[in-house]
């Protein structure tokens, strides 16, 4: 597929867990499209409605009542299988039924007065209507406009494609998915400098439903990804249900009424949280009153910031973890981060923003943009300088997906039964293309070798590694005397696929075996995994 770029007004397209923010480019200028409500981020939630289909707000306001058929999250469940931890996690968190259908997760909700199963993908593509709907009432011209979109680092290639048609599909003229630290970067000029000296930052994006930490190094105006690591346990909305429990710890007080167990109330009352926490950031006390909460009970009370940040210093501290973690797995010190970048309203808190610079404390804080909308302003920009190359220009696949590899690519050489250890190859958040050399030597005494293909998290133990798929050698039968040496040759191509060949020299053995792309894999070896996953 080759698509042509057209001289128009340019669209970035932050697409997240809970929220969706648009920016457009035009003349020389970048600003956030609000949207018919006037709020400059919409809510990436549906609501299958009886015969109607809510997006956005109106879907967002009445979850309360109607949450069981309330998609939201889907980001997180798109292009995974049903076995997949972070999708078993989103069954647990509910309350939307998630069923498995030929092993890839769909909702169930009731529509039209049936049970009616909805692929993520049909949920997505509600949401991304929206967008387009805000852009041509708020844009002008309903015309296809270029746009290019945010991705998290740890998206798999089936991800991305998905998310790029779901645009298509509404109208957008996709020119490129980008990771999501890049665009924070972006968005704040970085990579416009051209000094030869190399610099550090870090973005920090706390969103609704989870953590993630990256460092990025920028020289030249080149930006890589060093390392990144994301915490499903964190996000803005755990904050809130600290803040909502203590408030219904309050009402049990003093109506003598629990109310934890009760959906309907505890959903009321992390609405009503979810406004305190926001106020909070800004005043140092805010109020909560709810109408009926409970049995016909009224609830009104008040909130101070200090006792906030009392109730959420646990949830902080791990997020400092983090990032100490993160810089310790790279083995990098706090002073050698020479900026921060806030991404994520949850970002917003004050005592966590002290926090995070008293753990860097050399660093500058970049905070100048909203941080519910850097991502957007970063993809917006990053789609204005595609777009400024020329009508002639064409992009095909390749320059559309990303360039680098989210796992490290490690290999493991068994010859006996004795345990081996994970030995890596290609490090994690390598530009792609990339070719590595992997040599070790064979005893004399052995016919054969196993050497496993991994992907694995740089600093993860060896349990935590998939296995993609093995090389076995066998026939090592000579008369020499010396050790046989095996020489294996990574070759990881942009397009997703990695190529692996291993030859012997003294028996003139080779072996070799495809990964990928998605859904293609040829070997004359023992395959274990057609799935290799790429940012």
């Amino acid at each position: 597929m080759a698509l042509f770029i057209k001289m128009a007004a340019s669209m970035g397209i932050s697409f997240g867990g809970s929220t969706t923010c648009l920016a457009i480019f035009k003349d020389g200028k970048t600003e956030v499209i609000a949207n018919d409500a006037g709020d400059r981020v919409t809510p990436a939630i549906v609501a299958y409605n009886g015969k109607d289909k809510d997006v956005g707000i109106a879907a967002k306001q009445g979850r309360i009542r109607n949450s069981v058929n309330t998609i939201s999250g889907v980001k997180h469940v798109l292009g995974r299988k049903f076995d997949d931890p972070v999708i078993q996690r989103q069954i647990q968190a509910g309350p939307t039924k998630i069923v498995d259908q030929d092993g890839c997760p769909v909702y169930e909700v009731e529509f039209k007065e049936k049970a009616t199963q909805v692929k993520p993908k049909e949920v997505a593509a509600l949401i991304f209507k929206k967008i387009k709907d805000i852009a041509s009432n708020q844009g002008g011209s309903r015309d296809e406009r270029d746009v290019v979109l945010t991705a998290p680092l740890d998206y798999s290639e089936a991800s991305c494609s998905i998310l790029r048609q779901v645009a298509c599909d509404a109208g957008f003229n996709v020119l490129r998915v980008i990771s999501e630290p890049a665009a924070a970067a972006l968005a704040y000029g970085l990579c416009d400098a051209k000094s030869l000296d190399k610099s550090h930052v870090l973005v920090y994006r706390l969103g609704g439903t989870s953590l993630s930490v990256s460092i990025l190094q920028v020289s030249s105006g080149m930006l890589r990804v060093i390392a990144s690591q994301t915490d499903r346990t964190l996000g803005g909305d755990e904050f809130t249900l600290l803040l909502a429990k203590s408030c219904a710890a309050d009402f049990n007080r003093t109506q003598k009424c629990n109310i934890l167990n009760n959906d309907r109330a505890m959903k009321k009352l992390m609405s009503a949280c979810e406004n305190s926490k926001h106020i909070l950031s800004t005043l140092p006390t805010a109020k909560c009153s709810i109408d009926s909460l409970y049995d016909g009970m009224d609830f009104h009370t008040g909130t101070s910031r200090v006792k906030f940040e009392s109730l959420i210093s646990g949830n902080a501290q791990q997020s400092i973890q983090v990032i100490k973690q993160l810089l310790a797995s790279v083995d990098m010190t706090p002073d050698q981060i020479q900026k921060v970048i806030f991404v994520g309203g949850s970002t917003r808190i004050p005592k966590l923003q002290q926090m995070i610079k008293d753990a860097i404390p050399k660093a500058e804080v970049l905070d100048s943009i909203s941080p519910d909308e850097i991502m957007a302003i970063g993809a917006a920009k990053e789609a204005a300088l595609l777009s400024s190359r020329g009508e002639s220009i064409e992009l095909t696949e390749l320059d559309i997906n990303a360039s680098c590899c989210p796992k490290a690519i490690a290999v493991k050489v068994s010859e006996s039964s004795e345990d081996a250890s994970l030995e890596i190859v290609i490090p994690q958040f390598s530009f792609l293309p990339i070719r590595r050399q992997h040599e070790f030597n064979v005893g004399k005494d052995q016919t054969s070798v196993c050497i496993q293909i991994y992907g694995t998290q740089e600093g993860a133990s060896d349990q935590e590694a998939s296995l993609l798929a093995q090389i076995v050698i066998d026939g090592l039968e000579t008369e020499s005397e010396e050790e046989f040496h095996v020489t294996s040759v990574f070759h990881y191509r942009r397009d997703g696929s990695l190529h692996v060949t291993c030859s012997e020299e003294i028996t003139g053995q080779t072996q070799d075996v495809m990964i990928g792309p998605p859904g293609h894999v040829s070997s004359q070896s023992e395959h274990v995994s057609d799935e290799l996953r790429e940012a």
